[in-house]
C-alpha cells in the first residue's frame, strides 16, 4: 500500500494518517489480488538473493521496514512476475544509490543486465541528470530531478506493466511512460550501455529486485498485483483520477510545492485510504495521461479543474458518451469542476451547470442547508433542514439544470448577509446513462478540505459513485423552484 503524504494537513489529520497505518496492518494488503512483500516477519518467506536460497545477511525486515545496510547483493522476490503492478515507499541515504529491477532473470552476473530499472537515488547524487535520476528508467527515459523528495526522507513509488507498457510513478506522478520492444525502445537501448547485454529486457517474466549499490537504503508498504487475471468485479479498492490541471485560474487548493502533490490531492489520498473503497492517482497533465487507454483503468473521474483543458474533442466525446455513460463509471466535480468547458454544452450539460461567478467570495460568512439525508453525500452534514456555518467562496451557475440533478444541499440566501435572488445549489447528484454524477460546489478554501464534514462527504459521494453506498438520485426540480422563491423573496426583503 503506498501511504500518500500527510504533509501540509492538520495535525489530527496527520496523526490519523499514522493511525491508519497501524490499524490497517500487514494482513489488509491481501484483497483485490495484492501480495504484501514487507508485511510479515520472515524475511525468507518471499525474498531471497540473487542466485541464492538465502537472504544477504545485509537486508533485514523489522516492523515492516526492508533495509539494507552494508553490502551482500540484491534483494529478489522467490516468484517470478510477467505484467503486474507494484506499489512501495523508498526512502535513500544522502548520497545513496539503488534501484528496483523488474522481470529479472538469473542468467547474467547482475540483475541489471536482463532487467529494467526503476532508479532510486539521492536527488542530489554527484553528477546526476534525469535520465539516471529517482524514477528515471534508468538510461533510458527521463524523469524531473523535482519529482523526488530529499535524500532521508520517504518517496512513494508505483511501477506498472502491462503488454509492454510500462509506467514510472513517484509520489502520485507519472514521470515515465514507454513500451518495452517499441521503434522507440530499441532506438535508446541501441544508444545506450544496454546495447552490448543481449538478454537485457527480453524477458516476459522475471523477479523483482532490490538493488545492492554499497548505500544505506529502505523500503516499506511493498507490495504487488499480477496483472492480466481476472479479478472479481467486488474486489477493492477501486481507482480515481484526480484531474486538478488549471486552464483558466489556479487555485492554492491545487498548487503544487516541490516534491509535493498539492494539499486537496493529498487529502484526496488520504480519504481514498481511509475509505478502504479507492485509491487515487493525481495529474496535471491531461495530454498524456487523459487517453481512452489509460482511462480503462480507471472508476471515477474527479475534475478540480478550470478553462478549456487540452484533451481533443474527440476523447472528451468518448468520455461523455461511452467512459462514463458505463455502468460502475462516475464523475466527481470539485468547486471549479463546474468552471471548466464553459462553451461546451456536453459537459455541462453533464455536469449540471456552468459556473457564473463568485459574489459570495473566499472570506465571505454564508450559511447552506441540506435538503435530504437518504444519500451518502450529504448524510455527514446532518439531517434534512440542517444549517451549516462557515466561511467559503461560493459559486452561482448559469445552464442550470433542475430537471436533471437530484439537489442535496443549497446556499440559505434567507440566512446568509449576502442576498441573490437566484437558487444557488451547493451538493447535487444525477444518474448518467449508467454512470453517475455528483458535483460538490464547496472546495476553495485549505480549511475547508480538512473539515471532517466535508472529507466524509466525499467520501460518501465517490462511494455512491462506486455503487458502494445506496443513494436517491431521483431528479427534484420542485426543490429549486421553491429554493429560487425564497431567494427572490429574500433579496426583495433586504
Amino acid at each position: 500500500m503506498t501511504l500518500p503524504p500527510c504533509r501540509k494537513l492538520s495535525a489530527v489529520f496527520a496523526l490519523f494518517c499514522a493511525a491508519t497505518f497501524i490499524a490497517l496492518g500487514p494482513t489488509a494488503f491481501a484483497d483485490g489480488g495484492w501480495t504484501d512483500l514487507t508485511g510479515g516477519d520472515d524475511l525468507a518467506t518471499l525474498w531471497r538473493g540473487y542466485q541464492s536460497d538465502t537472504p544477504p545477511a545485509s537486508w533485514s525486515l523489522t516492523d515492516g521496514v526492508l533495509t539494507l545496510d552494508g553490502s551482500g547483493g540484491d534483494l529478489v522476490t522467490r516468484q517470478k512476475y510477467a505484467d503486474f503492478e507494484l506499489e512501495f515507499e523508498f526512502k535513500i541515504a544522502p548520497g545513496g544509490n539503488s534501484g528496483v529491477i523488474y522481470r529479472a532473470g538469473e542468467s547474467e552476473p547482475n540483475t541489471y543486465e536482463t532487467g529494467p530499472e526503476y532508479q532510486v537515488l539521492d536527488p542530489k547524487y554527484s553528477g546526476v541528470t534525469p535520465k539516471v535520476g529517482p524514477a528515471a528508467l534508468y538510461d533510458l527515459y527521463p524523469a524531473p530531478l523535482d519529482a523526488s523528495k530529499p535524500a532521508g526522507e520517504w518517496n512513494t513509488g508505483r511501477i506498472v506493466l502491462r503488454d509492454g507498457a510500462v509506467e514510472h510513478w513517484i509520489n502520485g506522478q507519472k514521470v515515465v511512460s514507454a513500451t518495452i520492444g517499441s521503434d522507440e525502445w530499441n532506438e535508446r537501448v541501441a544508444g545506450s550501455k544496454f546495447a552490448a547485454w543481449k538478454k537485457f529486457a527480453t524477458l516476459t517474466s522475471g523477479h523483482i529486485a532490490l538493488q545492492d549499490h554499497g548505500s544505506r537504503v529502505w523500503y516499506r508498504n511493498l507490495r504487488i498485483k499480477p496483472l492480466g487475471v481476472a479479478v472479481s468485479a467486488n474486489d477493492s479498492p477501486k481507482r480515481m483520477l484526480f484531474v486538478t490541471q488549471s486552464a483558466g485560474f489556479k487555485h492554492s487548493t491545487v498548487t503544487r510545492q516541490p516534491h509535493e502533490l498539492s494539499h486537496s490531492e493529498q487529502v484526496m489520498q488520504e480519504l481514498g485510504l481511509r475509505s478502504g473503497a479507492f485509491r487515487v492517482d493525481c495529474t496535471q497533465d491531461v495530454e498524456a495521461d487523459f487517453t481512452p487507454e489509460l482511462l480503462k483503468n480507471y472508476d471515477v473521474v474527479a475534475f478540480f479543474t478550470t478553462g478549456e483543458l487540452p484533451i481533443p474533442v474527440a476523447t472528451r466525446e468518448w468520455f461523455l458518451n461511452t467512459w462514463l455513460a458505463e455502468q460502475g463509471h462516475g464523475f466527481l466535480g470539485v468547486h471549479a469542476g463546474a468552471d471548466t468547458y464553459a462553451d461546451y454544452e456536453p459537459y455541462w450539460d453533464m455536469i449540471g451547470g456552468t459556473f457564473d461567478g463568485h459574489p459570495w467570495t473566499a472570506d465571505t460568512d454564508v450559511v447552506l442547508k441540506t435538503h435530504a439525508d437518504d444519500h451518502p453525500a450529504v448524510k455527514p452534514w446532518g439531517p434534512a433542514g440542517t444549517r451549516i456555518a462557515l466561511k467559503e467562496e461560493i459559486y452561482q451557475f448559469k445552464n442550470w439544470q433542475p430537471e436533471k440533478v437530484r439537489v442535496l444541499m443549497s446556499l440559505d440566501m434567507e440566512r446568509t448577509g449576502l442576498k441573490k435572488p437566484r437558487h444557488v445549489p451547493i451538493l447535487w447528484v444525477k444518474d448518467y446513462g449508467k454512470g453517475r454524477v455528483v458535483h460538490m460546489s464547496l472546495g476553495h478554501r485549505e480549511d475547508v478540505w480538512t473539515n471532517p464534514t466535508y472529507q466524509e462527504s466525499l467520501i460518501g459521494g465517490v462511494k455512491w459513485l462506486l455503487g458502494v453506498e445506496p443513494g436517491d438520485a431521483t431528479p427534484n426540480p420542485e426543490l429549486s423552484a421553491a429554493e429560487q422563491q425564497l431567494a427572490e423573496a429574500a433579496a426583495e426583503a433586504e
